[in-house]
């Protein structure tokens, strides 16, 4: 059985690439070695002052909201106060 250049030449690529990536990836982590530095990825700090800030706010929002529905259900009982007060007499 014989084999030819043309179903080697692909195999051979293959193992050309992988090993080419391999030794670049080794020499660039070990370029970062003697650098001595340490790569971490980076990740978005979230200051818990500014979560605490943004949750006030939101409960202060809620807090006027409650307190004008409060405020607009007193005036609507106090003008059917008024109506009662009307009819009665």
């Amino acid at each position: 059985m014989s084999i030819n250049f043309q179903q080697l030449a692909p195999i051979f690529a293959v193992c050309m690439g992988a090993g080419s990536m391999l030794i670049n990836y080794g020499s660039t982590a070990q370029t970062l070695k003697s650098l001595e530095l340490k790569v971490e990825a980076q990740e978005k700090k979230v200051n818990t002052i500014d979560i605490m800030a943004n949750d006030i706010i939101h409960i202060q929002g809620s807090v006027d909201e409650l307190k004008a529905n409060i405020k607009n259900d007193f005036a609507d009982l106090k003008n059917e106060l008024k109506d009662i007060k009307q009819r009665m007499r």
